[in-house]
């Protein structure tokens, strides 16, 4: 008789775990995205021209610091993650980092895009520093933000609705990057652009901080094993080993490193490109704007698409056509058809882009609930402060090998350029990144599916009950 009534108890548990969660909590999760796009975003699109053209530092000096940067996140990153991981404040896991990470992230990304006037030496001085911190922020700010999914739901359909919300949020935050920061920072400066990058990174950082605060207010964490201060404790080999003997995480890791990069290579370059090829600087507002509505039919398509032909081709059909949309951009002349033709590539790369992302935005959780599910080890943090630390190296190195290639192809700021940098910013702008692109295509070897994630869910959910006894 108590046995039984243990198994009814464990099946109105598990269904009680099941519920789904509500619009506020699915915003409040994915919010963190828009905010990490718009700050990528903008430092792969601007920071190079701020520092180069405004705050006058050579390129090779750029190219040393976001390398420079990426050595001390190596370093830094992990050990966050592990730390996270293994501390469980009396607020939560994973939340409080919303606001103790969110708030410095904010002030330092103004910074950041700040010129004070410092003579030369205090200039390098002061980039090194501020933007040193900055991207140390953003880079273990990952950790919570995507491990905080697999602790307050484990429904796919709740998982690909977030997807769909993430990516609305992550194109809000992009499109204020492509669409209204140049305006903004041109309008807001009076004539002077180091005060409008100033005064609009201001903007912004309240904007973060506002945000941390609604994200602290609106989560619960529901799937944190509350005997794990039991537990014996996790080495770092041993994590490293449950991570990286996962299969579909390191399929995952590949894909976000390779899109991160291709896409900061052409971001990086973008500015530039319109600028130099087509004569035209003023492209890059009208090339983001196309986009947008070819990305949103696609986001509302992707639910009934995964449906029917499944995660893994969904996303591998979009990496297919991604490879030869950037490829092409090669044969495009720069005459008002060129124009034309550049603009409808990016119309159908967008469409297939929207479609894709939120399908592929869910299948981290699944690895992170299968590396549980196989290992017995939550390391849900440890492996979101990896995929924060792919996603900001494939920035930096996106920067370095575009301010490392602006100075081999011999550009210089301000004047025509040769037709030897012309063809370097095509290549820069197609080859290069269609190349780097290829390696999305190793989603072809994710083999969690559909049923077998629910599967895992249930698993885990019966695990809970029963060390909950």
């Amino acid at each position: 008789m108590q046995a039984t009534e243990v198994t009814q108890n464990q099946s109105v548990s598990i269904i009680h775990e099941d519920k789904k969660l509500s619009f506020r909590e699915k915003v409040a999760a994915m919010i963190g995205a828009m905010m990490g796009t718009m700050h990528n975003q903008i430092i792969a699109t601007f920071l190079l021209f701020f520092y180069t053209d405004i705050m006058e530092i050579s390129p090779a000096y750029v190219a040393g610091l976001f390398l420079f940067a990426r050595i001390i996140d190596a370093i830094l990153v992990p050990v966050f993650g592990v730390f996270v991981d293994k501390v469980t404040t009396p607020w939560g896991k994973y939340v409080p980092y919303f606001a103790i990470l969110g708030i410095p992230t904010a002030i330092f990304g103004w910074l950041t895009f700040t010129d004070f006037g410092l003579s030369p030496t205090g200039k390098l001085i002061y980039v090194s520093v501020t933007y040193l911190v900055y991207s140390i922020l953003i880079s273990i700010k990952y950790a919570p933000n995507v491990a905080v999914g697999p602790a307050i739901t484990k429904r796919i359909d709740d998982r690909i609705s977030m997807g769909q919300i993430s990516y609305i949020l992550v194109m809000v935050g992009a499109l204020f990057a492509t669409l209204g920061f140049q305006p903004l920072y041109k309008a807001l400066g009076g004539g002077s652009d180091a005060k409008g990058f100033s005064l609009v990174m201001g903007i912004v950082a309240v904007i973060g901080i506002l945000i941390s605060i609604f994200q602290v207010t609106s989560l619960k964490e529901k799937y944190i094993d509350q005997n794990s201060k039991g537990k014996k404790r996790l080495s770092f080999k041993e994590m490293n080993r449950a991570i990286f003997t996962n299969k579909a995480a390191v399929i995952v890791y590949t894909y976000i490193l390779a899109i991160n990069l291709a896409n900061g290579i052409r971001s990086a370059i973008m500015i530039h490109y319109f600028k130099y090829y087509f004569n035209n600087e003023g492209l890059l507002v009208t090339f983001g704007a196309v986009g947008i509505l070819p990305t949103m039919i696609g986001v509302m398509l992707s639910g009934p698409i995964t449906k029917r032909f499944g995660i893994k081709i969904n996303v591998l059909t979009a990496a297919i056509v991604n490879v030869v949309c950037t490829a092409s951009i090669m044969f495009i002349p720069n005459t008002s058809t060129g124009v034309t033709l550049f603009l409808a590539v990016n119309v159908i790369a967008s469409f297939f882009l929207g479609v894709a992302t939120p399908a592929q935005g869910s299948m981290m959780p699944a690895a992170m609930d299968y590396t549980e599910w196989k290992t017995g080890m939550n390391v849900n943090g440890f492996m979101g402060s990896i995929q924060g630390f792919v996603q900001t190296l494939a920035t930096a190195i996106s920067g370095a090998v575009a301010a490392g290639a602006l100075h081999f192809v011999g550009y210089v700021p301000g004047v025509e350029q040769s037709s030897e940098t012309i063809f370097g910013l095509k290549l820069l702008m197609g080859i290069l990144p269609a190349v780097v692109l290829i390696f999305t295509a190793s989603v072809a070897w994710f083999d969690i599916t559909e049923e077998k994630q629910k599967q895992i869910a249930k698993e885990l959910a019966e695990r809970r009950q029963q060390n909950a006894l």
